[in-house]
């Protein structure tokens, strides 16, 4: 037990300098409809503002509206942000249509984490082990028109 209490003393020292990527909504698009369900993909600026590059693991979401989760996600996000750079990813978002009923266009809000590992050997390792994750907030809100079935 002390061991896990002084690696974790360790990982938080050295964690210290570095900042978290900070994921901002840029927008959303219909990429896919059938009879069933349809598709979205949300889009996302992914900022890195420190000296080194960071490593983006995996995004972890639902989406809601009107109160009801209409999906619940895990994206691999398998990306790295150079050092003071952004970069675009974005995330799926499946709808069926069941879930909606007849509506024409549904409110949306997403809220979930996007993994990342700090540039440093020691931190890899605990997330390797399962120890600690580091993450960080996304969080994004849209409308979006439901696609005519043809």
């Amino acid at each position: 037990m002390n061991r896990y209490l002084f690696l974790i003393l360790c990982f938080s020292l050295q964690a210290c300098g570095v900042r978290a990527p900070i994921a901002h909504f840029t927008g959303a698009t219909v990429t896919q409809s059938t009879p069933e369900a349809f598709a979205l993909e949300a889009t996302f600026e992914v900022s890195n503002t420190n000296d080194e590059p960071l490593r983006l693991e995996h995004y972890k979401y639902y989406v809601t509206s009107g109160g009801r989760t209409l999906y619940q996600g895990k994206a691999a996000a398998e990306l790295t942000v150079p050092r003071w750079a952004s970069i675009t990813s974005s995330i799926p978002i499946v709808v069926r249509r069941e879930d909606i009923g007849t509506q024409d266009v549904i409110s949306w809000r997403l809220e979930g984490s996007l993994s990342y590992i700090p540039p440093t050997a020691l931190a890899e390792t605990l997330l390797k082990i399962g120890i600690v994750e580091p993450t960080t907030t996304v969080r994004a809100h849209g409308a979006a028109e439901v696609p005519v079935i043809e």
